[in-house]
């Protein structure tokens, strides 16, 4: 679960030097192959595309937000409603706590990718938990939508290796 959750947060992250550099060196490939057991070749996308990609797809869409990043949202349908509460609950039964540096929702999913990995040490339960129960619903609310609105392709496979991996690790149904 842990590396399912760095990666998770890697990947739901806007897209910047760290991220560029994890894909030229390959490690990302390599993260995604050991969580679905099995080579993994990402689209070379250049780094302005899948900027590009990444807004349209997750922060900002003239024709509306295809995949809003949030857990909560994906399960409510609103911001800030139940399940985002139930999610901070979660995070404050294991210790966590959003860092004021943190410039975005807590139930962002590189929020929630950061808590998966970190809890996962000394709270499996706990990440398996936000696993089931935020990271799995929000693929499967907007996993397809990510996949029919990703012009690059990139996101688009990343949902699928992503569904895949959860599978593996945790036996819950891809979306």
């Amino acid at each position: 679960m842990e590396l399912l959750g760095w990666v998770t947060a890697s990947l739901f992250a806007p897209p910047g030097e760290a991220f560029f550099r994890e894909l030229s060196a390959g490690t990302l490939e390599e993260a995604l192959e050991e969580l679905t057991g099995h080579p993994v070749a990402l689209p070379q996308v250049a780094p302005s595309e899948l900027q590009a990609a990444y807004t349209a797809l997750f922060v900002s869409n003239p024709s509306g937000l295809p995949a809003p990043p949030y857990a909560g949202y994906a399960l409510d349908g609103e911001l800030f409603g139940p399940s985002y509460h139930r999610l901070l609950e979660l995070y404050r039964e294991g210790g966590l706590e959003v860092q004021e540096t943190w410039r975005d929702l807590p139930d962002h999913l590189s929020a929630l990718g950061e808590a998966i990995a970190l809890l996962n040490p000394r709270r499996p339960d706990l990440s398996r938990r936000l696993v089931q129960e935020f990271l799995h619903p929000w693929l499967k609310r907007f996993g397809p939508a990510v996949k029919a609105h990703d012009p690059t392709g990139f996101y688009r496979e990343l949902v699928e290796l992503l569904e895949e991996a959860i599978h593996a690790k945790t036996g819950v149904s891809e979306a």
